[in-house]
């Protein structure tokens, strides 16, 4: 192919390659595999322009390129990446989320070559009134002026569909399996063996995520007491952190039901470490609200752990409901408890889905 790509990631936060597992570089190294060079565009606070490679295949490199932009409300702009110098330099420019105000900026500079990769299928809200009014002023100049489309997830596909795009079609996201190299002389890998030895026999349930109200945090407590209550040789791994009122609010509440101790909590892990917990579980457990994708289902499958989670994007897309993993679709505890204290208790059935 030998084409030159540009990938930029709108969305105005600063991400952390360390604990991340970034889908923008999964999916950059298997382009670069595929016999192309990339850039990634991450947003930065602090670099005006700084450049790095992070893999090479044949030649041709991966690079992330930490640019400095302006954050209004959820829309990211990077002025230095307007510009038709800039790039005229690449074959091809991916562009996150329609509803980002640089796609449709994008779209007066590079229309022949703007291919839109597309995540989101909900809108909260607050967004609502915003989206529509974005719409209306600037969704068909979008449309009639991509050269491509593509989703994130099944759901994200018939979002566009909706609203008018054509020939979408459904991608996924990459996953960086380099990442889950884990370094086991670190003092967290010895940390992270010394608690599971403690744990020892028991059968483990693993979440990984942020900690709010989004992933639905309360519920997967109160499940668990329900779980306990019904099994006792069962503990629940967490990993992640949140706003410090709600993650106190959510130990708290272990508390008040009397599981606190059954719970093994860690705020964060290095990516490269997470491999310790995830051949270590049992089930991973993700009862979110909602999610564009979700890369620790990638991350569990890769892994051979089964999932169990709600309905959201990246599930839909890749489970196959009873075959590779459990999809509940709804929030009815006893549902929950039964699907997972069956699995549980039933190997075999983990082990094909593995």
């Amino acid at each position: 192919m030998n084409k030159k790509i540009l990938y930029i990631r709108n969305y105005p936060t600063v991400v952390n390659p360390n604990m991340y597992n970034l889908q923008e570089v999964g999916l950059g190294k298997s382009l670069v595999k595929l016999g192309n060079s990339c850039d990634i565009i991450y947003y930065s606070t602090k670099y005006k322009f700084r450049k790095e490679t992070v893999f090479e295949y044949q030649g041709n490199k991966l690079n992330i390129i930490w640019v400095k932009g302006f954050r209004l409300h959820y829309f990211g702009i990077y002025p230095k990446l307007l510009k038709k110098k800039f790039l005229s330099k690449y074959d091809f420019v991916i562009t996150t989320e329609y509803s980002q105000i640089m796609t449709y900026l994008l779209s007066f500079i590079c229309a022949n070559k703007l291919i839109l990769y597309h995540g989101p299928y909900e809108e909260g809200r607050r967004e609502k009134y915003l989206i529509k009014l974005y719409d209306f002023f600037f969704l068909k100049r979008i449309i009639n002026n991509l050269y491509r489309v593509f989703a994130k997830s099944k759901l994200a596909e018939e979002y566009l569909i909706k609203k008018g795009f054509k020939d979408v079609k459904t991608l996924g996201v990459g996953l960086d399996v380099t990442k889950f190299t884990p370094n086991q002389i670190s003092n967290e890998a010895k940390d992270l063996k010394s608690k599971l030895d403690i744990i020892g026999d028991k059968k483990k349930l693993l979440y990984i995520g942020k900690l709010e109200d989004r992933r639905n945090i309360k519920f997967l407590i109160y499940l668990f007491k329900e779980i306990v209550d019904k099994d006792n040789d069962i503990r629940l791994i967490v990993v992640g952190n949140g706003e410090q009122n709600e993650v106190n609010n959510y130990f708290d509440y272990a508390n008040k039901l009397g599981i606190r101790e059954q719970i093994i909590y860690f705020k964060s892990v290095q990516q490269t470490n997470l491999s310790i917990l995830y051949k270590a579980a049992d089930l991973f457990i993700l009862p979110t609200k909602y999610e564009i994708f979700g890369m620790v289902i990638l991350e569990s499958m890769y892994f051979g752990l089964p999932v169990v989670t709600s309905y959201n994007g990246g599930a839909v897309t890749v489970i196959k409901n009873g075959s590779n993993g459990i999809i509940v679709n709804n929030f009815d505890y006893k549902l929950w408890v039964e699907k997972i204290l069956y699995y549980i208790k039933n190997r075999y059935l983990l082990n094909d889905m593995s």
